[in-house]
């Protein structure tokens, strides 16, 4: 009988040690995620000056502006963009 107490006990032990590992394991990746900014945690809609396509913000190609940065769907456009940049509308 007291065999059985203390396998229950060392079960126990066991289970409470795997439980408390993987509570801290999903912390720690909660403060990894909220490390992030909230321009981050979003994603925006923005359109290629050149050709004019409209891409996700995360997957765009960014080049920082005077103003605010430009985002382009391709290294293609981004050159051509470059090589003659539009001319501000008054």
């Amino acid at each position: 009988m007291g065999a059985i107490i203390a396998r229950i006990l060392i079960l126990a032990l066991i289970i409470w040690l795997i439980r408390s590992v993987l509570m801290s394991i999903q912390k720690g990746s909660r403060k990894d995620r909220s490390k992030k900014s909230p321009a981050e945690k979003t994603s925006v809609m923005v359109k290629d000056p050149v050709c004019g396509m409209y891409m996700d913000s995360k997957l765009a190609i960014r080049l920082d502006g005077r103003d605010k940065p430009v985002y382009f769907c391709s290294e293609k456009c981004k050159a051509e963009y470059l090589e003659v940049p539009p001319t501000p509308k008054p």
